[in-house]
């Protein structure tokens, strides 16, 4: 499928550098549309939308703020949320901007961990983008199920 002028800008906006050091794709060679579609796939196998993997990251990221930066525990949930100064814009282009907000969810039971900022849950929920392959803020659906889904 051809790329619109607008598609190929969003690709630019994805890269190293133009809106984050490390860029949203890390090292996956396939198109964001492809990226997506992948994982739109892996979410309906797993019975999930986007739109309820982002409310639960938010549900997620409004219980660690309580630890004002220390852990919060939930059941086997270990929750801690770091604020860092600045914001940073969607590369989608719809205008949305986020501080630099970051969540990570332990499960201590199985050592497992993730983590996701608030642009991630924006690029979950509006654009069921969840980065690309070896992404440093990939948000991986299984993993998220295996954690956040319990």
């Amino acid at each position: 499928m051809k790329q619109t002028p607008d598609d190929k800008r969003i690709e630019i906006n994805l890269q190293p550098g133009t809106l984050s050091a490390d860029g949203f794709l890390g090292n996956d060679s396939r198109d964001v549309q492809s990226i997506i579609r992948a994982d739109q796939a892996v979410v309906d196998q797993l019975g999930l939308t986007h739109e309820l993997i982002a409310e639960r990251l938010k549900q997620l990221t409004e219980m660690g703020k309580e630890g004002l930066g220390a852990p919060v525990h939930s059941g086997p949930l270990e929750i801690t949320v770091e604020d860092f100064r600045g914001r940073i814009f969607c590369p989608f282009r719809d205008r949305a901007f986020f501080g630099k907000r970051v969540t990570v969810c332990k499960d201590q039971t199985s050592g497992q961990s993730i983590r996701w900022s608030d642009l991630n849950v924006h690029m979950i929920e509006k654009h069921g983008f969840y980065e690309g392959q070896g992404s440093p803020f990939r948000v991986d659906p299984i993993l998220v199920h295996q954690i956040c889904f319990q």
